[in-house]
């Protein structure tokens, strides 16, 4: 016989360059219905929202962290913050990927650029990670909106 204490799965051990071991529950792990580019090795990734020195949530920016492996970890934010006029529009076949009946459905981040001078940190409008957040599927597309960039500033741009 078996019982929800024992079907519960254990938390999943990540040992992240970039956050330290942190510890990802199972039902909240994304994967991408096709691998990022360059790094098709991994497609299981969990969503972690960033936090401050201080300890406080810092909103919209979060880390993209592969729980394969621990040192592909990404920050993402939504583009909504940096752009508030953005636009994107993803290709049905990207769509049907993904399971989604409408991009209600979806939740979209820009992966971050993050050079030494904060100035020059950079979101990739071009490309986001969308995610189907009821399937946990996510993939990064292109976007058929020719007008966004890879590298469009986050201040001042």
């Amino acid at each position: 016989m078996t019982t929800a204490a024992t079907t519960s799965q254990s938390p999943i051990p990540v040992p992240s360059q970039a956050l330290g071991a942190i510890e990802v529950r199972p039902e909240s792990v994304i994967t991408m219905a096709e691998p990022l580019a360059g790094f098709a090795d991994t497609t299981q990734y969990a969503l972690i929202e960033h936090t401050r020195a201080g300890g406080a949530a810092a909103g919209s920016v979060f880390w993209l962290q592969a729980v394969e492996r621990p040192f592909h970890a990404f920050v993402v934010t939504d583009p909504w913050g940096v752009h508030p006029e953005y636009a994107p529009e993803i290709s049905d076949a990207d769509a049907q990927q993904l399971g989604l009946a409408s991009f209600e459905d979806a939740r979209v981040f820009g992966i971050l650029t993050v050079p030494r001078n904060p100035s020059e940190i950079t979101i990739n409008l071009r490309a986001p990670v969308v995610v189907n957040v009821a399937q946990k599927l996510a993939k990064q597309v292109v976007v058929l909106n020719d007008q966004y960039s890879t590298r469009h500033p986050m201040h001042g741009g």
